[in-house]
Protein backbone atom coordinates (compact mmCIF):
# COMPACT_ATOMS: atom_id res chain seq x y z
CA UNK A 1 0.00 0.00 0.00
CA UNK A 2 2.76 2.36 1.27
CA UNK A 3 4.51 1.46 -2.23
CA UNK A 4 1.97 2.18 -4.66
CA UNK A 5 0.62 5.71 -2.57
CA UNK A 6 -2.07 4.45 -0.68
CA UNK A 7 -0.63 6.39 2.02
CA UNK A 8 -3.53 6.68 4.83
CA UNK A 9 -4.71 3.11 4.09
CA UNK A 10 -1.28 1.53 4.86
CA UNK A 11 -0.48 3.87 7.78
CA UNK A 12 -3.89 2.94 9.37
CA UNK A 13 -2.64 -0.92 8.96
CA UNK A 14 0.68 -0.18 10.60
CA UNK A 15 -1.31 0.99 13.27
CA UNK A 16 -3.44 -1.92 13.65
CA UNK A 17 -0.19 -4.68 12.78
CA UNK A 18 1.54 -2.65 15.82
CA UNK A 19 -1.42 -2.99 18.09
CA UNK A 20 -1.61 -6.73 17.46
CA UNK A 21 1.97 -7.49 17.68
CA UNK A 22 2.68 -5.58 21.00
CA UNK A 23 0.67 -7.77 22.93
CA UNK A 24 3.67 -10.68 22.23
CA UNK A 25 7.25 -11.31 21.90
CA UNK A 26 7.43 -9.91 18.73
CA UNK A 27 10.16 -6.92 18.67
CA UNK A 28 11.60 -7.43 15.20
CA UNK A 29 8.42 -7.19 13.42
CA UNK A 30 6.94 -4.33 15.32
CA UNK A 31 10.30 -1.99 15.07
CA UNK A 32 9.95 -2.57 11.37
CA UNK A 33 6.61 -1.75 11.34
CA UNK A 34 7.01 1.10 13.58
CA UNK A 35 10.25 2.43 11.46
CA UNK A 36 7.55 1.97 8.11
CA UNK A 37 4.75 4.09 9.72
CA UNK A 38 7.74 6.69 10.24
CA UNK A 39 8.67 6.91 6.60
CA UNK A 40 5.16 7.58 5.63
CA UNK A 41 4.50 10.28 8.17
CA UNK A 42 7.87 11.86 7.04
CA UNK A 43 6.66 11.72 3.39
CA UNK A 44 3.74 13.32 4.69
CA UNK A 45 4.95 16.20 6.28
CA UNK A 46 4.33 14.86 9.92
CA UNK A 47 8.24 15.14 11.19
CA UNK A 48 7.54 15.24 14.89
CA UNK A 49 4.97 11.78 14.43
CA UNK A 50 8.19 10.39 12.11
CA UNK A 51 10.55 11.01 14.83
CA UNK A 52 8.36 9.33 17.60
CA UNK A 53 7.97 6.07 15.08
CA UNK A 54 11.63 5.69 14.51
CA UNK A 55 12.64 6.51 17.81
CA UNK A 56 10.31 3.61 18.95
CA UNK A 57 11.53 1.53 16.53
CA UNK A 58 14.98 2.34 17.91
CA UNK A 59 14.20 1.32 21.32
CA UNK A 60 13.05 -1.90 19.89
CA UNK A 61 15.96 -2.93 18.19
CA UNK A 62 15.96 -1.39 14.85
CA UNK A 63 18.41 1.54 13.24
CA UNK A 64 16.31 4.49 12.85
CA UNK A 65 18.68 5.71 9.74
CA UNK A 66 18.23 6.89 7.03
CA UNK A 67 14.85 8.18 8.28
CA UNK A 68 15.95 10.19 11.37
CA UNK A 69 18.90 11.63 9.29
CA UNK A 70 16.58 12.31 6.45
CA UNK A 71 14.34 14.41 8.96
CA UNK A 72 17.00 16.47 10.38
CA UNK A 73 17.84 17.31 6.87
CA UNK A 74 14.35 18.52 6.28
CA UNK A 75 14.52 20.70 9.31
CA UNK A 76 17.80 22.66 7.95
CA UNK A 77 19.98 20.73 10.33
CA UNK A 78 22.64 19.59 7.66
CA UNK A 79 25.48 18.54 10.14
CA UNK A 80 23.27 17.05 12.49
CA UNK A 81 21.70 14.77 9.32
CA UNK A 82 25.17 14.06 7.91
CA UNK A 83 26.75 13.19 11.33
CA UNK A 84 23.87 10.50 11.99
CA UNK A 85 23.95 9.23 8.32
CA UNK A 86 28.02 9.19 7.95
CA UNK A 87 27.75 6.96 11.46
CA UNK A 88 24.95 4.59 10.19
CA UNK A 89 27.12 3.92 6.92
CA UNK A 90 30.02 3.31 8.85
CA UNK A 91 28.58 0.95 11.49
CA UNK A 92 26.51 -0.99 9.51
CA UNK A 93 29.31 -1.69 6.87
CA UNK A 94 29.10 -5.49 7.66
CA UNK A 95 25.67 -5.83 6.58
CA UNK A 96 25.38 -5.15 2.77
CA UNK A 97 21.81 -4.91 2.53
CA UNK A 98 21.44 -1.99 5.78
CA UNK A 99 24.11 -0.24 4.16
CA UNK A 100 21.96 0.05 0.59
CA UNK A 101 19.11 1.08 2.34
CA UNK A 102 21.31 4.08 4.20
CA UNK A 103 23.52 4.90 0.82
CA UNK A 104 20.62 6.74 -0.88
CA UNK A 105 20.21 9.05 2.29
CA UNK A 106 24.40 9.83 2.00
CA UNK A 107 24.27 11.09 -0.88
CA UNK A 108 21.52 13.34 -0.83
CA UNK A 109 22.72 14.64 2.45
CA UNK A 110 26.29 14.78 1.23
CA UNK A 111 25.29 16.76 -1.91
CA UNK A 112 23.38 19.34 0.32
CA UNK A 113 26.71 19.86 2.70
CA UNK A 114 28.55 20.32 -0.38
CA UNK A 115 30.63 17.06 0.02
CA UNK A 116 30.37 16.00 -3.47
CA UNK A 117 33.51 13.96 -3.19
CA UNK A 118 31.51 11.52 -0.33
CA UNK A 119 28.10 11.78 -2.01
CA UNK A 120 30.38 9.85 -5.22
CA UNK A 121 32.32 7.66 -2.90
CA UNK A 122 28.63 6.54 -1.53
CA UNK A 123 26.92 6.22 -4.98
CA UNK A 124 30.10 3.93 -6.51
CA UNK A 125 29.74 1.91 -2.98
CA UNK A 126 25.56 1.60 -4.05
CA UNK A 127 26.16 0.71 -7.72
CA UNK A 128 28.81 -2.32 -6.25
CA UNK A 129 25.99 -3.61 -4.11
CA UNK A 130 23.56 -3.57 -6.67
CA UNK A 131 25.80 -5.26 -9.13
CA UNK A 132 25.96 -8.50 -6.66
CA UNK A 133 22.07 -8.03 -6.23
CA UNK A 134 20.35 -6.60 -9.13
CA UNK A 135 16.55 -5.57 -8.77
CA UNK A 136 14.54 -2.99 -10.77
CA UNK A 137 14.23 -0.95 -6.96
CA UNK A 138 18.06 -1.48 -6.46
CA UNK A 139 18.62 -0.30 -9.59
CA UNK A 140 16.30 2.62 -9.92
CA UNK A 141 17.84 3.63 -6.60
CA UNK A 142 21.32 3.46 -7.69
CA UNK A 143 20.38 5.50 -10.91
CA UNK A 144 18.73 8.11 -8.97
CA UNK A 145 21.99 8.69 -6.49
CA UNK A 146 24.11 8.50 -9.65
CA UNK A 147 22.22 11.19 -11.07
CA UNK A 148 22.56 13.49 -8.04
CA UNK A 149 26.20 13.22 -8.42
CA UNK A 150 26.74 13.61 -11.97
CA UNK A 151 24.33 16.85 -10.97
CA UNK A 152 26.06 17.92 -8.80
CA UNK A 153 29.69 17.60 -10.44
CA UNK A 154 28.36 19.58 -13.24
CA UNK A 155 27.26 16.78 -15.61
CA UNK A 156 23.71 17.72 -16.17
CA UNK A 157 23.45 16.07 -19.29
CA UNK A 158 24.74 12.71 -18.08
CA UNK A 159 22.69 12.82 -14.87
CA UNK A 160 19.35 13.33 -16.69
CA UNK A 161 19.95 10.25 -18.32
CA UNK A 162 20.40 8.77 -14.92
CA UNK A 163 16.84 9.90 -13.94
CA UNK A 164 15.01 9.00 -17.08
CA UNK A 165 16.50 5.40 -16.30
CA UNK A 166 15.22 5.43 -12.63
CA UNK A 167 11.73 6.54 -13.58
CA UNK A 168 11.06 3.85 -15.88
CA UNK A 169 12.46 1.19 -13.31
CA UNK A 170 10.37 3.37 -10.81
CA UNK A 171 7.35 2.88 -13.14
CA UNK A 172 8.24 -0.91 -13.25
CA UNK A 173 7.76 -1.45 -9.40
CA UNK A 174 4.57 0.53 -9.33
CA UNK A 175 6.39 3.36 -7.12
CA UNK A 176 4.25 6.53 -7.97
CA UNK A 177 6.03 8.65 -5.52
CA UNK A 178 9.37 8.04 -6.32
CA UNK A 179 8.41 8.68 -10.14
CA UNK A 180 7.67 11.87 -8.89
CA UNK A 181 10.84 12.60 -7.14
CA UNK A 182 12.82 11.50 -10.25
CA UNK A 183 10.63 13.40 -12.48
CA UNK A 184 11.52 16.83 -10.18
CA UNK A 185 15.14 15.92 -9.95
CA UNK A 186 15.17 15.01 -13.74
CA UNK A 187 13.51 19.11 -14.03
CA UNK A 188 16.62 20.41 -11.89
CA UNK A 189 19.12 18.35 -14.40
CA UNK A 190 16.85 19.95 -17.67
CA UNK A 191 16.90 23.25 -16.34
CA UNK A 192 20.79 23.02 -15.74
CA UNK A 193 21.06 22.31 -19.43
CA UNK A 194 18.98 25.34 -20.28
CA UNK A 195 15.58 23.87 -20.98
CA UNK A 196 13.34 25.56 -18.62
CA UNK A 197 9.82 24.52 -20.78
CA UNK A 198 11.04 20.84 -20.14
CA UNK A 199 11.97 21.50 -16.67
CA UNK A 200 8.76 22.88 -15.94
CA UNK A 201 6.08 20.10 -17.53
CA UNK A 202 8.69 17.42 -15.30
CA UNK A 203 8.49 19.37 -12.28
CA UNK A 204 4.36 20.64 -13.03
CA UNK A 205 3.95 16.69 -13.01
CA UNK A 206 5.72 16.02 -10.10
CA UNK A 207 4.34 18.72 -7.96
CA UNK A 208 0.87 17.25 -8.80
CA UNK A 209 1.74 13.43 -8.24
CA UNK A 210 2.84 14.90 -4.50
CA UNK A 211 -0.29 16.99 -4.26
CA UNK A 212 -2.27 14.04 -4.83
CA UNK A 213 -0.12 11.35 -2.49
CA UNK A 214 -0.42 13.98 0.30
CA UNK A 215 3.77 14.67 0.01
CA UNK A 216 3.13 18.12 1.43
CA UNK A 217 6.64 19.14 1.64
CA UNK A 218 7.47 17.68 -1.75
CA UNK A 219 5.03 19.50 -3.33
CA UNK A 220 5.75 22.69 -1.47
CA UNK A 221 9.02 22.70 -2.51
CA UNK A 222 8.41 21.84 -6.38
CA UNK A 223 6.00 25.26 -6.38
CA UNK A 224 8.82 27.04 -4.72
CA UNK A 225 10.79 26.03 -7.06
CA UNK A 226 8.22 26.80 -9.91
CA UNK A 227 8.05 30.16 -8.53
CA UNK A 228 11.46 30.62 -8.43
CA UNK A 229 12.51 29.50 -11.69
CA UNK A 230 9.89 32.27 -12.69
CA UNK A 231 11.00 34.75 -10.93
CA UNK A 232 14.54 34.37 -12.74
CA UNK A 233 13.33 34.54 -16.19
CA UNK A 234 10.98 37.53 -15.15
CA UNK A 235 14.57 39.25 -14.15
CA UNK A 236 15.64 40.59 -10.58
CA UNK A 237 12.94 42.64 -7.99
CA UNK A 238 13.83 45.63 -6.15
CA UNK A 239 12.61 44.06 -2.79
CA UNK A 240 13.43 45.90 0.99
CA UNK A 241 14.75 43.83 3.00
CA UNK A 242 17.07 43.97 6.63
CA UNK A 243 20.33 41.79 5.95
CA UNK A 244 21.86 39.51 8.96
CA UNK A 245 25.36 38.10 8.43
CA UNK A 246 26.47 35.87 11.52
CA UNK A 247 29.83 34.38 11.81
CA UNK A 248 31.79 32.78 14.84
CA UNK A 249 34.96 34.51 15.69
CA UNK A 250 38.12 32.19 15.83
CA UNK A 251 36.89 29.26 14.89
CA UNK A 252 39.50 27.81 12.98
CA UNK A 253 42.05 27.93 16.46
CA UNK A 254 39.13 26.48 18.20
CA UNK A 255 38.28 23.68 15.73
CA UNK A 256 42.26 22.88 16.51
CA UNK A 257 41.80 23.01 20.29
CA UNK A 258 38.81 20.74 20.26
CA UNK A 259 39.39 17.88 17.92
CA UNK A 260 37.00 17.38 15.00
CA UNK A 261 33.98 15.19 17.10
CA UNK A 262 34.01 17.95 19.90
CA UNK A 263 33.85 20.88 17.44
CA UNK A 264 31.30 19.04 15.21
CA UNK A 265 28.80 18.52 18.17
CA UNK A 266 29.53 22.45 19.25
CA UNK A 267 28.91 23.15 15.50
CA UNK A 268 25.56 21.60 15.46
CA UNK A 269 24.07 23.16 18.58
CA UNK A 270 25.54 26.42 16.97
CA UNK A 271 23.57 25.64 13.81
CA UNK A 272 19.94 24.25 15.34
CA UNK A 273 20.52 27.47 18.24
CA UNK A 274 20.72 30.41 15.29
CA UNK A 275 18.39 29.02 12.81
CA UNK A 276 15.54 28.53 15.58
CA UNK A 277 16.01 32.04 16.77
CA UNK A 278 16.22 33.30 13.33
CA UNK A 279 12.78 31.51 12.39
CA UNK A 280 11.36 32.57 15.63
CA UNK A 281 12.37 36.25 14.83
CA UNK A 282 10.44 35.88 11.46
CA UNK A 283 13.80 35.85 9.21
CA UNK A 284 14.78 33.17 6.72
CA UNK A 285 18.15 32.45 6.38
CA UNK A 286 19.06 32.82 2.52
CA UNK A 287 22.49 30.45 2.97
CA UNK A 288 25.00 29.32 5.26
CA UNK A 289 28.37 31.13 5.24
CA UNK A 290 30.79 28.28 6.89
CA UNK A 291 31.02 29.60 10.12
CA UNK A 292 27.38 31.51 9.92
CA UNK A 293 24.74 32.42 8.73
CA UNK A 294 23.45 34.65 5.93
CA UNK A 295 19.32 35.87 6.67
CA UNK A 296 17.01 38.36 5.85
CA UNK A 297 13.87 39.97 7.63
CA UNK A 298 11.22 42.22 6.36
CA UNK A 299 11.55 44.85 9.08
CA UNK A 300 14.69 45.91 10.79
CA UNK A 301 13.15 45.43 14.23
CA UNK A 302 12.65 41.91 13.85
CA UNK A 303 16.34 41.90 12.75
CA UNK A 304 17.63 43.71 15.93
CA UNK A 305 15.22 41.48 18.30
CA UNK A 306 16.74 38.38 16.37
CA UNK A 307 20.27 39.72 16.62
CA UNK A 308 19.74 40.56 20.26
CA UNK A 309 18.00 37.06 21.54
CA UNK A 310 20.93 35.13 19.62
CA UNK A 311 23.51 37.01 21.63
CA UNK A 312 21.47 36.66 25.12
CA UNK A 313 21.37 32.89 23.77
CA UNK A 314 24.65 32.52 23.87
CA UNK A 315 25.81 33.98 26.74
CA UNK A 316 23.21 32.08 28.64
CA UNK A 317 24.49 28.89 27.17
CA UNK A 318 27.79 30.67 28.85
CA UNK A 319 26.90 30.82 31.94
CA UNK A 320 25.02 27.51 32.85
CA UNK A 321 27.98 25.56 30.85
CA UNK A 322 30.72 27.53 31.25
CA UNK A 323 31.48 27.67 27.52
CA UNK A 324 29.93 29.16 24.46
CA UNK A 325 30.87 30.28 20.93
CA UNK A 326 31.49 33.82 20.35
CA UNK A 327 29.24 35.35 17.34
CA UNK A 328 29.45 38.56 15.92
CA UNK A 329 26.59 39.99 14.03
CA UNK A 330 25.78 42.58 11.30
CA UNK A 331 22.65 43.87 10.11
CA UNK A 332 21.68 46.71 7.52
CA UNK A 333 18.61 47.26 5.88
CA UNK A 334 18.22 48.58 2.12
CA UNK A 335 17.18 47.78 -0.94
CA UNK A 336 18.65 44.80 -2.50
CA UNK A 337 17.93 42.34 -5.97
CA UNK A 338 15.90 39.52 -5.58
CA UNK A 339 16.25 36.49 -7.58
CA UNK A 340 14.29 33.40 -6.09
CA UNK A 341 15.04 32.76 -3.10
CA UNK A 342 18.36 34.73 -3.15
CA UNK A 343 19.27 38.22 -2.99
CA UNK A 344 22.53 40.11 -4.57
CA UNK A 345 23.42 43.81 -4.70
CA UNK A 346 25.24 46.20 -2.75
CA UNK A 347 22.96 45.93 0.66
CA UNK A 348 24.36 42.38 0.69
CA UNK A 349 27.83 43.56 0.21
CA UNK A 350 27.54 46.24 2.92
CA UNK A 351 25.68 44.18 5.37
CA UNK A 352 28.70 41.34 5.05
CA UNK A 353 31.05 44.73 5.54
CA UNK A 354 29.22 45.63 8.60
CA UNK A 355 29.47 42.43 10.03
CA UNK A 356 33.10 42.30 9.54
CA UNK A 357 33.60 45.41 11.65
CA UNK A 358 31.68 43.70 14.77
CA UNK A 359 34.16 42.14 17.39
CA UNK A 360 33.41 38.82 19.07
CA UNK A 361 29.39 39.09 21.40
CA UNK A 362 28.78 42.31 19.43
CA UNK A 363 25.87 43.19 17.15
CA UNK A 364 27.23 46.60 14.80
CA UNK A 365 24.50 47.55 12.83
CA UNK A 366 24.23 50.11 10.24
CA UNK A 367 22.78 53.44 10.67
CA UNK A 368 19.38 53.11 8.24
CA UNK A 369 19.12 49.65 10.50
CA UNK A 370 18.73 51.72 13.71
CA UNK A 371 16.61 54.22 11.92
CA UNK A 372 14.39 51.73 10.61
CA UNK A 373 13.96 49.95 14.20
CA UNK A 374 13.01 52.90 16.52
CA UNK A 375 14.31 53.15 19.52
CA UNK A 376 17.25 50.56 20.11
CA UNK A 377 19.78 51.12 22.45
CA UNK A 378 22.93 51.49 20.69
CA UNK A 379 26.57 53.24 20.94
CA UNK A 380 27.35 57.01 19.59
CA UNK A 381 27.16 56.32 15.73
CA UNK A 382 30.49 56.48 13.89
CA UNK A 383 31.79 56.65 10.20
CA UNK A 384 34.01 54.25 9.12
CA UNK A 385 35.10 52.96 5.70
CA UNK A 386 34.82 49.85 4.52
CA UNK A 387 36.08 47.82 1.42
CA UNK A 388 34.29 48.08 -1.88
CA UNK A 389 31.90 50.82 -0.95
CA UNK A 390 33.07 54.60 -2.00
CA UNK A 391 31.62 56.57 0.66
CA UNK A 392 32.08 56.00 4.75
CA UNK A 393 29.33 53.93 6.11
CA UNK A 394 27.81 55.34 9.77
CA UNK A 395 26.88 52.55 12.10
CA UNK A 396 26.50 51.83 15.44
CA UNK A 397 26.85 48.96 18.40
CA UNK A 398 23.48 47.35 19.82
CA UNK A 399 23.48 47.06 23.65
CA UNK A 400 21.84 43.72 24.30
CA UNK A 401 22.95 42.78 27.52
Amino acid sequence: MALGGAWDRAEQELRRAADELASYPANPPLADGLYALGEIRRLKGDLAGAEGAFREAHGLGRTPQPGLALIRLAEGKTRAAATAINSAVKEGTWDQWATARLLPAQVEIAIATGDVTLARSAADQLAAIVETYPSPALQAGKRQALGRVLLAEGDAASAGRQFRAAIRDWREVTAPYEVAKGRALLARALRAEGDDDEADLELEAARDEFTRLGAQPDATAASKELQTAADRRSGPKQIHRTFMFTDIVGSTSLAEALGNEPWERLLQWHDDALRDLVRKGGGEIVNSTGDGFFAAFDGARQAVDSAIAIQRALAEHRRTSGFALSVRIGLHAAEANRRGDDYSGMAVHVAARVAALAAGEEIVASAETLAEAGDVPASEPRQVAVKGVTAPITVGSITWA
